[in-house]
């Protein structure tokens, strides 16, 4: 089957067309991701630190002291935060790495 010059043209143009999209596809990607990443840091390190002054708050209670509890666990939880942020900093560093 012959191919005459304007059917290769169409296909020229169809693929640089497809090509377009593809790159519009990536750049989109990558602000999701970014989001993705940043809201996934700002859950990793408010988490724990709402369920230390939760269950903190709980001992308070139960055991009849003021703040004492919910402040130490407050601590820890923060601690636990930025453990996590720094893990998922590591991770998504690794991750950018391997995609270059």
């Amino acid at each position: 089957m012959k191919q005459n010059p304007k059917d290769i043209e169409d296909i020229d143009a169809r693929i640089a067309s497809l090509k377009g999209k593809q790159t519009a596809k990536r750049e989109h990607s990558e602000l999701a991701k970014f989001w993705e990443n940043g809201v996934r840091a700002a859950a990793e390190f408010i988490a724990p630190v709402f369920i230390g002054i939760s269950i903190g708050y709980v001992l308070d209670k139960c055991f009849d002291t003021r703040i004492f509890f919910m402040l130490v666990l407050a601590i820890f939880g923060l601690a636990a935060g930025m453990l996590n942020v720094y893990r998922l900093a590591k991770q998504i560093e690794k991750e950018v790495e391997r995609n270059k």
